[in-house]
This record gives C-alpha cells, sequence and structure tokens, in this order.
C-alpha cells in the first residue's frame, strides 16, 4: 500500500490552549507520514512534537488566504483541513489514506462530533446542529452517520483533498468571509468523487449557545450565495428560513382579519414545534427538548433577519465584526 504525504492545514488566530490541544493530539496518530502547517494572526511559542510544524504568521488575513497560502507553500500529496479548536481520531490519516489506495476519490470528508465533556450550553448548540431545522439535510456531518458518496460541499473543519485538484481550482475566494468552503466546492467539476465517511470523524468544539446564535447570523448574511440551482430542491433549503420571515410579515400586513390571522398562526406555530419535535426527540432528552426547540426557533429568526440586512444591502457594513466574534 502505497504511503501519501499529508500537509494538515490549521489556520488560527493565535496559539491557544485549543490549538495546543489539537497539536498535542496529533501525536496520537497511528500514521505518521505527515506534517502540520498553522497559519496564524499572532506570532507565539510551541513546544517540540514528533512531527514537522511549518508555522506562518500572516496578520489579519481571512481563514481562505491562510488555507490558500498553507497549501502554495508546502508540497504534498494531499491536503487535510483541520480546525483549530478540532481534533481527529486517532486513526483519521490512516483511514484516509487507506481510502486513497482503495478506491478512486477525489475528497474524502467526515463528521464533526462533540468534545467529550462538553458544557449543557456547548451541548444546546450541538443539539440545535444536529436538527434538520437548523443544517437542514446536511444535519449528517453533526453526528456518525453513514458512509456515502456526497454531492454537498464538505465544512473545511475536516476534509481532505488532493493538492493538485486544490491547486488547480485556484483555492478558496480569498475575498469571502463566511461560506468559503461552500463556495469552493461549487468550482467542482461534477466528475469530482466526494467520499463522506464515519471512520474520518474528528472531535470539534461546539460554541456556547450566545455564540452559536452569532454564528448562524452570519451565515444568514451569506444565505443567497449559498442557493445551489443544480442540487435541486436540496440546494434551495438554506433559503426557507428566509422565506417563512418574509411570507410571515406579508401576512401580517394582509388584508385577513385579525381574529383569523391569530388562529392561522397559533395553528402554523403549533405544527412547527410538532414537527421539530418529532426531529429532535430521538437524540434529546425529554428535560431539553423544550430548551432546543426553543433556541431552533431563535436561530431561524436570526438566520432569516441576516437575510434582510443582506438584502438591504448591510452585509459588507457588520459581516467582518461578526465573522472575527463568530471564531
Amino acid at each position: 500500500m502505497k504511503q501519501f504525504l499529508f500537509n494538515i492545514i490549521i489556520p488560527s488566530i493565535k496559539i491557544d490552549k485549543y490549538l495546543l490541544n489539537c497539536l498535542n493530539k496529533l501525536q496520537g496518530q497511528n500514521y505518521k507520514k505527515f506534517f502540520v502547517t498553522i497559519i496564524l494572526d499572532q506570532n507565539g511559542s510551541l513546544n517540540k512534537y514528533k512531527y514537522k510544524i511549518n508555522k506562518l504568521v500572516t496578520g489579519k488575513i481571512n481563514m481562505s488566504e491562510k488555507r490558500n497560502m498553507a497549501a502554495q507553500n508546502y508540497k504534498s500529496d494531499y491536503i487535510a483541513f483541520l480546525d483549530s479548536d478540532a481534533f481527529p481520531n486517532k486513526k483519521w490519516l490512516e483511514n484516509a489514506n487507506k481510502l486513497y489506495n482503495k478506491k478512486k476519490n477525489d475528497i474524502l470528508g467526515g463528521p464533526n462530533i462533540p468534545f467529550p465533556n462538553e458544557t449543557k450550553s456547548e451541548m444546546l448548540s450541538h443539539y440545535c446542529k444536529r436538527s434538520f431545522f437548523v443544517n437542514g439535510h446536511l444535519a449528517y456531518r453533526k453526528y456518525l452517520s453513514k458512509d456515502s458518496y456526497v454531492e454537498d460541499w464538505l465544512e473545511s473543519c475536516n476534509f481532505f483533498i488532493n493538492r493538485n485538484i486544490f491547486l488547480k481550482n485556484k483555492g478558496m475566494n480569498e475575498k469571502l468571509y463566511i461560506g468559503e468552503d461552500q463556495d469552493f466546492f461549487k468550482k467542482l467539476k461534477k466528475s469530482i468523487k466526494i467520499y463522506f465517511t464515519r471512520d474520518l470523524f474528528v472531535f470539534h468544539k461546539d460554541r456556547d449557545i450566545k455564540n452559536f446564535l452569532i454564528q448562524r447570523f452570519c451565515f444568514g448574511l451569506d444565505v443567497f450565495n449559498g442557493v445551489n440551482f443544480n442540487n435541486g430542491l436540496k440546494g434551495l433549503l438554506v433559503l426557507l428560513p428566509f422565506l417563512t420571515l418574509l411570507l410571515f410579515l406579508i401576512f401580517l400586513i394582509s388584508p385577513i382579519k385579525i381574529s383569523l390571522k391569530i388562529i392561522i398562526i397559533i395553528f402554523g406555530s403549533l405544527s412547527f414545534i410538532f414537527f421539530i419535535i418529532l426531529d429532535i426527540e430521538k437524540y434529546v432528552k425529554l428535560r431539553s427538548i423544550y430548551k432546543v426547540v426553543f433556541f431552533i426557533i431563535i436561530a431561524n429568526f436570526v438566520y432569516a433577519l441576516a437575510g434582510f440586512c443582506t438584502l438591504f444591502g448591510l452585509k459588507s457594513i457588520i459581516e467582518r465584526i461578526l465573522y472575527r466574534k463568530s471564531r
């Protein structure tokens, strides 16, 4: 079996406890033919590790620029993208190497699941992200779901790609602060094979509920770029919260009698809550289920509200500030 060389690219603002934890965990990888490239806003000191680390200090640039720079500067067979607040399972690289030997795969990815011993607030945000009513058909990426070839985009906290393919497609769009990974996958040809497997799972630190809602607002700012007409109805799901709020506002100013409006709103709200409960009851304990329902509703509202901000030309004014806070 051929042993490929992997460049694990980890962008970060600075060297903090999460990045150090990630680097420490990488020492336990079964597969050893890899090096790590970290790209930082701020310089800092590192301990010695069993593997090679390339450190780039760039100042305040966005994640797309950091990933592109790391891919261009250092040669490897494959690139593995990983977030600084994540760490992979011990067989992560070993399994990736096997899959690149076994089948014709261009891109590999896997789920990102919660850190062990997360706080109640962090688990609450994870439960929200696992719901169809937050992440749509892409919610499978938040738990150990079934292996399959996919046509979706993969999150840059956990995916592998042939370096030549990445460079040939000119990397990620350096003008984007949000949705750069989704935008990158839109550029790829349909012949590119993307394999998603639970064997490549990583642990990814969930934000507390406050920062989760800030993140949802950030994603909502990019809602119109997230539309993918080539993916059928699935590619339009990102618009659903925005369109729902838009129709609700139109309904409120319509000439329908107030009493009828109240009945429709109550019926619609109860139906929405019922379907959310059906979706999350398989993985959320009863004592937490209504909290999760509440924050799923709030998450959809802030996502839709951000879409209106973009519609009225406010995106460029607020996205950089919120992008930094959401990281």
